[in-house]
């Protein structure tokens, strides 16, 4: 495993870990989490995995968490374009001039929104394709559990400063006790009943991690709006998917509330991209069970019946 931390022209340093093999794979997690969203255990990690199928796998760690650290920045905050124009291009810009070869983008949730972000604002040169897990393209006006939330954290402006790391670690006793007295709660982040209570506990022990105010407030606006756009408000990720014309293959969770696959099948059709496809992990669809936000990657049965999804696709690629 080879290491590496990135310095970013605002003052952070980046983690990002490399496992060698052939073909570039970034791995790119989601907001409110760090690395082990796709590398939790020697199970539930479709790292590992596709390291084992011989590809050049990359994870990153976007600032804030994790072992990348701020070195001299002015304060500990920052928000979606922070992650997009300095973390990710840095990162792009070291796999580029380690392989000389463009990545197969890997991104859950906000993780895929930063890859059809990136391919938008910078072109497809250095991203050969994209494998986005529940990723919203935009948010829906049924929605309305999550633009409830988006008001209350404008309103009261404590909640993005919340320290999710120890409200997670606290909760840790109440999942041993009763599951089901958060099941509510829970199936925003992924189907309660596809997650083993051992994941459970690993996602609420290693996975949860603080975000910054700015971030925060700027998915609030999202959520709110219905679009995907900077901070300033001045351009719409959302209005301008036109732009991607890298092939995409969408995995959406049929019960996923956070990016509901109705949604997505809409927003896609508005991409540039010849080569789009669009799966839903449901019962009708095959699937042991029906799939929800976070179990797309850390399901029960994830490991057996989606990593190898995420292989054919990238081998039936054309070259």
């Amino acid at each position: 495993m080879e290491q590496y931390m990135i310095d970013t022209d605002d003052g952070w340093s980046i983690h990002v870990r490399r496992h060698p093999g052939k073909q570039p794979v970034l791995f790119v997690h989601g907001m409110g989490a760090n690395s082990h969203n796709f590398d939790l255990n020697q199970k539930y990690s479709l790292f590992r995995f596709m390291a084992g199928r011989g590809y050049d796998c990359w994870i990153v760690e976007l600032r804030g968490r994790g072992k990348s650290r701020r070195t001299h920045a002015p304060k500990d905050d920052w928000n979606f374009e922070d992650f997009l124009h300095r973390d990710m291009r840095r990162t792009l810009g070291l796999i580029r001039e380690k392989t000389g070869l463009p990545v197969h983008w890997i991104g859950h949730s906000m993780g895929g929104i930063l890859g059809a972000a990136f391919v938008e604002c910078y072109g497809d040169e250095d991203v050969r394709s994209l494998t986005l897990f529940g990723t919203p393209l935009a948010f829906e006006p049924f929605q309305w559990m999550l633009k409830l939330w988006g008001t209350m954290a404008q309103v009261h402006r404590v909640l993005p400063t919340m320290d999710q790391e120890r409200w997670g670690r606290r909760i840790l006793p109440l999942v041993n006790r009763n599951r089901k007295a958060l099941n509510f709660f829970l199936r925003y982040l992924a189907n309660p009943d596809n997650i083993d209570d051992d994941c459970t506990l690993e996602v609420f022990d290693k996975l949860v991690t603080n975000e910054a105010a700015g971030i925060v407030l700027q998915f609030s606006d999202w959520v709110r709006s219905g679009q995907i756009r900077t901070t300033d408000k001045s351009f719409s990720y959302t209005d301008n998917l036109g732009r991607i014309k890298t092939p995409a293959f969408f995995i959406s969770g049929v019960h996923d509330l956070m990016a509901p696959s109705k949604g997505t099948a809409r927003q896609i059709k508005n991409l540039g991209s010849k080569l789009v496809r669009h799966l839903v992990l449901s019962r009708e669809n095959g699937f042991v069970t029906d799939y929800g936000h976070g179990d797309l990657i850390l399901g029960k049965k994830a490991p057996e019946e989606v990593y190898p999804l995420v292989d054919d696709w990238i081998r039936s690629l054309p070259a």
